[in-house]
């Protein structure tokens, strides 16, 4: 596929809009946040529209099957907002929410929402407490379309991210193997990863309930309105899954810090998220380990000193997560 200059791609789109939509595009300001992708703020006759660009080097778009994936989160995306849920609404052409452009760049455009992204570790309880209801909200927005047999919302035969401790043990070895010249810190990390995974019990692996998921939900995906939550962002992951990672990678996000786990605000989530479904005690105490047990294998390895500002960030969780690991039992084991 040829190189396409940013300039191209922002009139290609505004010419997409005008033909299907009869927008006249009037400014567009480049969102210089995530990899690769392209994003803008585009300005129309009409009013703000967020734009996305699809980086041939970031996601496999050549792959029909992967496309179909992408195309399948925009719905479920759709879903939610048809639904009342928080978040912006795709423009949908023909039934599809992904669309090329002449230049064979695949693109989509929705809704622009208000608000402002709040720093990870300092959402706050009242906030959390609203970001809990939302998730709760979209995953009930979900399953009542799954149990309606809407086309979207249809499960596949599997979910993803079942654990498996073999896999968890052989890609501990390949990490610990390439670490060999690595920096103490990234070693010790990798030895308390192995001490961990050495304690878990046969529980720890036995499949959380599945249902669709957003699986991308930290602090660059949400916007804030005072308190409230406004929009829940980027739906580009959501797949078939485990409900409960959306709870533990939220958490995560939300209420840890360099203090550790902010319990009032653990609390506050839940209460947020039980208000709409039932979330029986313990549950976000496995949802919180699970999330580590699947993303401490992206974040803690040779490359963790060299990474930048969001990895770090993650893979900071994950290092935090695993020094109070002992206690987090008696800490959250209750909420």
């Amino acid at each position: 596929m040829q190189l396409t200059t940013e300039n191209q791609l922002i009139g290609e789109i505004a010419g997409w809009l005008k033909r299907h939509f009869s927008v006249e595009m009037l400014s567009a300001e480049r969102v210089r946040r995530g990899l690769m992708n392209e994003k803008w703020i585009i300005e129309t006759d009409k009013g703000r529209l967020f734009a996305k660009s699809y980086h041939p080097g970031r996601y496999k778009m050549y792959d029909p099957e992967f496309r179909d994936k992408i195309e399948n989160a925009l719905q479920l995306q759709l879903l939610f907002y048809q639904s009342g849920g928080p978040c912006p609404k795709p423009l949908a052409l023909e039934g599809r929410c992904m669309h090329i452009l002449p230049c064979g760049r695949y693109m989509t455009a929705m809704s622009c929402c208000e608000g402002a992204m709040v720093p990870a570790g300092n959402i706050g309880e009242r906030r959390m407490h609203s970001l809990g209801r939302a998730a709760a909200d979209m995953h009930a927005a979900w399953d009542s379309a799954a149990a309606l047999g809407i086309g979207a919302a249809v499960p596949p035969e599997e979910p993803l991210w079942r654990l498996s401790r073999e896999e968890m043990e052989r890609t501990w070895g390949v990490s610990w193997d390439a670490a060999n010249d690595s920096s103490e810190r990234i070693r010790n990390a990798l030895r308390l990863q192995k001490t961990i995974i050495d304690s878990l019990g046969d529980d720890d692996f036995t499949p959380l309930a599945a249902g669709w998921t957003h699986l991308d939900l930290w602090a660059d995906n949400l916007l804030f309105e005072g308190d409230n939550l406004a929009a829940i962002v980027d739906f580009d992951r959501s797949r078939y899954s485990f409900p409960a990672l959306d709870l533990g990678r939220a958490v995560l996000s939300g209420a840890l810090n360099e203090r550790g786990f902010c319990k009032d605000t653990v609390v506050a989530f839940t209460e947020g998220y039980r208000s709409v479904r039932p979330l029986p005690p313990g549950s976000l105490l496995r949802a919180i380990k699970y999330v580590w047990c699947v993303e401490s294998f992206w974040w803690i390895g040779p490359s963790l000193e060299s990474c930048s500002v969001v990895p770090a960030r993650f893979a900071e969780e994950m290092i935090r997560t695993a020094e109070c690991w002992e206690l987090l039992d008696v800490h959250l084991g209750d909420i």
